[in-house]
């Protein structure tokens, strides 16, 4: 089967959607990722130095993202710090210091094949390090420091081998300090890079896509190299030397798959915390950006300031968020993109990188978002028979599904237009929220246990968004300072993280069901979507219940929670 590489660059470059649906060459991609991929190679190195990897055969990730670069004067990754302001590193810098890295990390045991995770924020340690363990042939983890229930849970998953953190960060290890690997040591470099198998593991990821979201998912070599080559060319049209940047897009989500984007291309990844640009917008226009990730949160700052984005040369949207059409028509007018081709793009970096995206279109907000190009999938049945679907609405997954997790978008085609249609279940911004670590981060030390539980509620919209509320009983005790809605953030986000945080905390000085001394969360979710719980609240005679129940609960033999006779 072959393509023309021609015809689907130009069609690219015009950024107008094909008529009649999609076009027979992105067909074809899907059919035939292998033949796709090597078709592509040649436009992708262009004038550079060619790559050593092949397509369906094997991959050498160092070479083909840092060494081709390493004679060049372009910058791999160029980071904002509010104190020391914008930091760069070259990929003749990063080429340098991952092959002394390797080099130590490789005298202290590092083989292929070893579990590696990297505890580490976006940065240049985190780009050193990665650099090092493709280099070395590892097994490449990424686990921003966190909460120390959330960094704790996921590295007993994980159970490394070997662990790459800053020096201060080694408390938030447990068990793992033992595992620490330095990363400013003295060594002369000397390093062979190592080539992936198609089907081996480069990575073990932690996709917020997954449920339950801390178990890893295993990232092919094939999937990893394949999608790198299709997203830095094709999805966001990369030239050498150009930056791409997306500010708030999730960690977990978008890398390594948009480090491993941007350096195949030789161009920079920019990276930018939100809170530093919703403090000084300003930032996103010190560096032309070629392609600029936008988020709903990032979308109201720059309405908010009026600030012009002429210099973008590209912008997208996850297509998981909440779409408020008139928010982002308005966006676009007022920021000046009205002639800037914008798409929806989809990323599941444990996947690759992109699995849904769509046509670029010159200042139109839309909802398209068709399968990547060079990705096998199948539609399959909403009731997860594992049978294709019969209609045009199903289950997108991918092919081969082996080790991946189950089909968790819903997608719909009509006229041969695609269009994601939300999740199978309820999500967050796209992402599955760890009800379960939430509760069990609050019902055990430190502080007071609590029964609580994670409600999720419809928002509405076409984003098929949810907001989760936080259901916390006080079992007959007045709310008091150790219960507040404060002092429950505090706990959480030192515990799991900022983002874990409920939408909203509702509090009941009452007494929930359980049933074999298991809460009875159904219960729980029904009284309240009901009413039933804020009626009882005014209630004098369930109040006088509820009073004899926790005196009764405190007399000798009581427990601290419902026993069987206090169920009702």
């Amino acid at each position: 089967m072959s393509f023309d590489l021609r015809a689907i660059l130009e069609q690219y470059e015009a950024d107008t959607p094909p008529a009649g649906g999609v076009p027979g060459w992105l067909r074809q991609s899907w059919s035939d990722p292998e033949g796709f991929a090597t078709a592509l190679a040649p436009a992708h190195v262009g004038r550079g130095a060619p790559f050593k990897s092949r397509a369906g055969q094997h991959y050498d990730f160092f070479h083909d993202l840092v060494g081709r670069h390493a004679a060049t004067d372009r910058i791999a990754l160029r980071t904002y710090e509010r104190a020391k302001g914008w930091r760069t590193l070259s990929y003749r810098q990063l080429h340098e210091q991952a092959t002394r890295r390797a080099t130590a990390w490789a005298q202290l045991g590092v083989k292929p094949g070893a579990r590696v995770c990297l505890v580490l924020h976006v940065g240049p340690e985190l780009l050193v390090s990665l650099a090092a363990a493709l280099g070395l042939g590892a097994c490449v983890s990424l686990l921003p420091p966190g909460g120390r229930r959330f960094v704790a849970r996921r590295l007993a998953v994980l159970d490394p081998q070997h662990v790459a953190a800053e020096p201060h960060q080694a408390p938030l290890l447990g068990p793992y300090a033992k595992c620490l690997l330095p990363t400013h040591v003295p060594s002369t470099p000397a390093l062979a890079s190592y080539t992936y198998k198609p089907g081996e593991a480069v990575g073990l990821l932690f996709s917020p896509l997954a449920d339950p979201p801390h178990v890893p998912v295993p990232l092919r070599a094939e999937d990893a190299w394949r999608g790198a080559l299709v997203d830095g060319l094709l999805t966001f049209g990369l030239a050498p030397g150009e930056h791409l940047a997306a500010p708030g897009f999730h960690t977990l989500q978008h890398l390594p798959a948009l480090l491993f984007t941007t350096m195949l291309r030789g161009a920079t990844f920019l990276h930018l915390e939100p809170a530093d640009v919703e403090a000084s917008p300003a930032l996103l226009t010190e560096h032309p950006v070629r392609a600029l990730g936008v988020t709903p949160a990032l979308r109201d700052v720059l309405l908010r300031t009026r600030l012009s984005l002429k210099s973008v040369g590209h912008w997208f949207r996850n297509p998981e968020g909440a779409f408020d059409w008139q928010s982002w028509s308005d966006w676009v007018k007022q920021c000046g993109l009205t002639s800037v081709p914008c798409s929806n793009v989809l990323v599941d970096a444990a996947a690759g990188g992109t699995v849904l995206c769509s046509p670029r279109r010159v200042g139109d907000v839309h909802t398209e978002a068709a399968p990547a190009p060079g990705r096998s999938w199948a539609l399959l049945d909403l009731n997860q028979s594992g049978q294709e679907a019969v209609g045009d609405t199903g289950l997108f997954t991918l092919l081969p599904s082996e080790g991946r997790p189950l089909g968790h978008i819903i997608l719909s085609r009509a006229q041969g237009q695609y269009r994601y249609a939300g999740a199978r279940d309820a999500r967050r911004e796209g992402r599955v929220y760890p009800a379960a670590e939430v509760t069990e981060a609050l019902r055990e030390e430190p502080g007071p246990a609590l029964t609580t539980s994670v409600l999720p509620v419809p928002s509405g919209g076409l984003g098929d968004e949810h907001r989760y509320v936080l259901l916390v009983f006080t079992r007959g005790q007045p709310l008091g300072a150790e219960t507040s809605v404060s002092e429950l953030r505090r706990r959480l986000e030192l515990q799991l993280g900022a983002e874990f945080l409920p939408d909203r905390f509702e509090f009941f000085p009452l007494h929930p069901r359980f049933e074999e001394d298991q809460l009875d969360e159904a219960w729980c979710h029904r009284q309240y979507l009901t009413g039933a719980l804020h009626h009882k609240l005014s209630d004098p005679l369930f109040q006088a219940l509820t009073a004899l129940r926790t005196q009764a609960l405190r007399t000798p033999g009581g427990t601290p929670r419902d026993t069987p006779a206090t169920r009702r």
